[in-house]
């Protein structure tokens, strides 16, 4: 073998290597342990801050309670959030349940896919992930509904992620909308385009946003298309405040996730966005006394 071919096997193994070693490394991260936040409220970090903002928990109250569960979003309910985020995705009886990713063994004692499951299967699985999980010896998986219960209880908006790209199930899924009425008072937001332009068929007046990690032309010109916000990674687009004035000159509303510093904070703020998701940040100080904490239980 050449000098030359030597090299370029060489390269070949090291780049199968490489490509291996950031699989394990993407996987370990992905189901890493959840640990709890520090809480921070808006009136500490930006004191006399009179600009308009509107704080959503990311998966209900997920600095200090399991996220995507009840008493997470009970939590975010009680601090006074603007809105409360969830991820939703439906099962094999048609039962819309609310956790991140669809592979269960992020957050429970499974394995598979939830869209391979029941609801009553996923009631089984015991949640074994999450901030402070050891005070929830009893978590399991939470319904859409049950969500959407909280939000109505106590006045926050749904901000409700479709994980599911099945666009045959998005009927399914705001016919629960109407049923609790919300059609009005909610946000429906998803990375899956083609989710969003089948919810647009179904009803021109839903309120959406296009979930995008990056601003780019091409994404803010398919949310226009189809009359929807763009929500963007913070943190990613931060150092690009231009790009977020395009989606605010093209008459669309621009949101960012997920927000937990005050720099970022201050950042987004200068940029003009007026919709921030928080793991983290509470509405105001006054908000801690009426959140019993997980550390306190």
């Amino acid at each position: 073998m050449s000098s030359v071919w030597k090299k370029l096997a060489m390269t070949g193994m090291a780049a199968v290597a490489s490509s291996a070693l950031g699989g394990v490394i993407y996987r370990r991260m992905r189901y890493r342990k959840i640990k709890p936040k520090p809480l921070k409220a808006f009136d500490e970090l930006r004191p006399d801050d009179t600009r308009e903002l509107h704080l959503t928990a990311h998966r209900g109250l997920s600095a200090v309670f399991p996220e995507n569960t009840a008493e997470a979003f009970t939590a975010a309910g009680k601090a006074g959030f603007y809105a409360i985020e969830c991820d939703t995705h439906c099962t094999t009886d048609g039962v819309w349940v609310v956790l991140h990713d669809g592979q269960i063994k992020t957050m429970f004692d499974g394995t598979g896919d939830v869209k391979s499951y029941s609801y009553p299967e996923m009631l089984e699985k015991k949640m074994v992930n999450g901030a402070n999980i050891e005070n929830f010896p009893d978590a399991r998986i939470c319904t859409l509904q049950e969500y959407i219960d909280i939000c109505k209880a106590y006045g926050c908006r749904p901000m409700i992620e479709v994980k599911d790209r099945r666009i045959e199930k998005m009927q399914s899924l705001y016919d629960l909308l109407v049923q609790n009425d919300i059609l009005k008072s909610c946000i429906l937001i998803s990375f899956h385009i083609s989710v969003l332009r089948k919810l647009r068929e179904i009803d021109q007046a839903l309120e959406m946003w296009y979930l995008v990690e990056y601003i780019t032309d091409k994404k803010i010109a398919a949310a226009k298309e189809i009359h929807a916000g763009v929500a963007f990674c913070a943190q990613y687009n931060s150092p690009r405040p231009e790009a977020i004035g395009k989606i605010h000159d093209a008459g669309l509303t621009a949101a960012c996730w997920t927000v937990d510093s005050k720099e970022l904070l201050e950042k987004m703020m200068d940029a003009g966005v007026h919709y921030v998701t928080t793991n983290s940040i509470l509405p105001c100080a006054a908000a801690r006394e009426k959140v019993s904490t997980a550390e306190n239980r």
